[in-house]
């Protein structure tokens, strides 16, 4: 079974680019808690309200951040 995780440096680059220097500035910003943007860079699956919210602040959709895992074997590919 795969299951889509959110790809560390892709948020980042989306970060840079829409000039947010932190999480905590992302958080503030797009409304989403600091634990909750923590949990999808640590695995946690992103499709919730809070992450599509955070996709519109950044104003990107959801695939241009995620990475597809393979449960099994820990592999990693982008989307």
């Amino acid at each position: 079974m795969k299951q889509f995780v959110v790809n560390e440096k892709k948020l980042r680059k989306r970060m840079i680019d829409c000039n947010v220097k932190t999480i905590n500035d992302l958080s503030v910003k797009s409304k989403v808690s600091k634990p909750t943007i923590y949990d999808y860079i640590n695995g946690r699956s992103p499709f919730s309200d809070a992450f599509m919210r955070l996709c519109d602040y950044l104003n990107t959709s959801p695939i241009e951040l995620l990475s597809e895992i393979d449960e099994q074997n820990g592999d990693s590919s982008n989307v």
